[in-house]
């Protein structure tokens, strides 16, 4: 089954070619890895197109991963981005967007918006939740 047509297929690559500046690792989850999480009659049903996208798993219990399928998106050892669900219409620029900004280390962020995380102590969890019209 074919997730991207040949003219999103070259447009992600072009994309990615000019504008990744590090490699960045996407582990995903399905549930396969996470027996715990299976309830008989309510396979998910969007994890089989989502695996054609990555192929390794890794242990979800080390990264916290509750939820299936899930994306870890991250660079050396920070691993502060999850993506949940399948990365289909509206939401796949959102995974693009995430890759690139976590590549570049520099989100595109307004500079007032920097100087204001900067002034943060505490660890703040933001969720953002993506649905179509």
């Amino acid at each position: 089954m074919q997730i991207l047509n040949d003219s999103d297929r070259e447009f992600v690559r072009n994309r990615f070619e000019n504008e990744l500046v590090n490699e960045v690792n996407l582990i995903l989850f399905t549930q396969s890895d996470l027996g715990g999480l299976v309830v008989p009659g309510r396979e998910c049903e969007t994890c089989a197109p989502t695996e054609q996208l990555l192929k390794d798993a890794e242990e979800a219990a080390r990264c916290g991963i509750s939820r299936i399928p899930s994306f870890l998106v991250s660079r050396e050892d920070e691993t502060n981005i999850r993506y949940l669900g399948i990365p289909a219409g509206t939401e796949f620029p959102v995974l693009m967007e995430a890759l690139v900004n976590v590549s570049s280390g520099e989100p595109k962020l307004a500079e007032e918006t920097k100087a204001f995380l900067q002034t943060l102590t505490d660890e703040v969890l933001i969720k953002t939740f993506v649905t179509p019209n």
